[in-house]
């Protein structure tokens, strides 16, 4: 199947094959534009209402899908740990829970699934996702087809193996491999040859010409250092940049930080079979342990002007997901911040006074953010929640690399010299369209990784 014809024509023959399908390829081939033609391809052949649906691991994966994360749409809880190794059994044992009966009548709709960032979907995952979707149908069903889309030389899950480790992987993919050749993104050939080069982990010179080429001296960071999303390999280093921006911004005079405040409550998923936990019997070391990982952390500092990050899906219905970049403007009298997020695509149904919005244009939108609540299971105690109560953003001058993964920035500063995973570097390279606006401050041509197993997966798999 020719990977490089018309999209309309590739997607008639993959609906016309309608078998399970790898559709990869390098960074900027447009993976996800490929998504999603394809799902309005599908749905106008096949118009049941819940029958294609696409998902992706990240809220802003599901966004540039225009999906969901597949942790909502399975009815995966936050820190969801499987109890059964099994995929089969575990899929089993969660479709016999009470909460998990309106999830299993939406999963038996569906005919097709599409998967979007598969790379950062952990293999136990994949897994049990394809065995929940077989168990919730009629056996007299077909099972539903699953088109995965992604690029396994990218970043690799945070927790857990790649997807194609999983148990299904070969009997579901193993003869249905799609590679995207033409890339869309960058068109300048330099840049297009590095990356390729860069994908399989190899410092060429096309490589290292470019990252010198974008190098920027300290004289030209001055101007970038507070002005450019930088993208960093690890939380330390994002944590300090942007305490170094807040403090350029505002000096010593901000407003108090944002502080926390951490409760238990009783799991509203509880296993209502198991006797209920009386919160104030679980210790404050047993919730401290569960929030460790939050990701609103215990101390937000902030004040106006202060460039921010949403860190929750709270506002999923402004079109703003976790990740969302906006600045806050002001504060209400309470103290509740006010966050404008420029060049957005604002929802039709917006309005000022509804979700928090104070005021919207044609591209920009001002948004209310006062304290959300974030839970974390105990695993110590089952039954019972660890609670945060916190401003739904943090920081953002400066994100991880990880946090960067299928989104496309206009401009961006690299400084990836202590990358320590496969693929990270690879990833910074590719968000960026133009090498003009990729501003590279530090790089190790030693730290461009490609994972061997997805190489030996990619030189070894027939394509279509």
């Amino acid at each position: 199947m020719a990977a490089d014809v018309a999209w309309t024509a590739v997607y008639g023959q993959l609906f016309a094959r309608a078998l399970n399908t790898f559709i990869s390829g390098g960074p900027g081939v447009g993976k996800t534009s490929f998504l999603r033609g394809f799902a309005c391809f599908l749905r106008s052949r096949i118009t049941v209402d819940g029958a294609v649906v696409v998902v992706a691991p990240t809220g802003s994966a599901a966004k540039t899908a225009k999906g969901v994360t597949y942790h909502s749409f399975f009815g995966f809880v936050k820190d969801y740990k499987m109890v059964c190794a099994d995929p089969a059994q575990e899929a089993a044992r969660l479709l016999a829970l009470d909460r998990w009966k309106p999830i299993a009548r939406r999963l038996a709709k569906v005919e097709v699934l599409l998967v979007d960032e598969i790379s950062m979907v952990p293999a136990d995952k994949f897994d049990l996702m394809c065995e929940l979707l077989l168990q919730s149908r009629a056996a007299s069903s077909p099972p539903p087809v699953v088109y995965a889309f992604g690029n396994f030389l990218q970043l690799c899950p945070p927790f857990g193996k790649m997807a194609f480790t999983g148990k299904c992987w070969t009997t579901s993919f193993g003869d249905g491999f799609l590679e995207l050749s033409r890339v869309h993104r960058q068109d300048q050939p330099d840049f297009v040859a590095a990356l390729r080069d860069a994908r399989f982990g190899k410092c060429t010179d096309a490589v290292q010409a470019l990252m010198d080429e974008c190098t920027v001296t300290d004289e030209a960071y001055k101007a970038l250092q507070c002005n450019v999303l930088h993208l960093m390999p690890r939380h330390e280093d994002v944590a300090a940049h942007n305490s170094s921006c807040l403090m350029r911004l505002c000096g010593g005079e901000r407003p108090a930080d944002f502080v926390a405040v951490d409760t238990v409550k009783q799991d509203p998923n509880r296993d209502r079979s198991v006797c209920p936990v009386d919160p104030k019997t679980v210790s404050g070391h047993a919730r401290d342990a569960a929030l460790i990982n939050c990701v609103a952390p215990r101390v937000v500092q902030h004040c106006r002007g202060a460039r921010v990050m949403l860190t929750s899906n709270h506002f999923l219905g402004l079109g703003l997901y976790h990740e969302s970049i906006g600045n806050v403007v002001g504060y209400e009298t309470d103290g509740s911040p006010v966050v404008r997020f420029d060049d957005h695509e604002v929802v039709e149904t917006t309005r000022s006074g509804v979700q928090g919005v104070h005021a919207a244009g044609a591209n920009w939108l001002e948004v209310l953010c006062p304290a959300i609540e974030y839970e974390a299971r105990i695993l110590s105690r089952p039954g019972s929640v660890a609670s945060r109560l916190q401003v739904p953003f943090v920081l953002g001058w400066a994100i991880t690399v990880h946090r960067s993964q299928s989104l496309t920035l206009s401009e961006a500063v690299l400084d990836v010299g202590a990358a320590f995973g496969a693929g990270m570097v690879l990833a910074a390279m590719s968000r960026v369209p133009d090498k003009r606006r990729m501003h590279v401050r530090s790089f190790c041509g030693s730290r461009l990784i490609a994972d061997r197993a997805a190489m030996h997966l990619y030189q070894t798999s027939p394509r279509l």
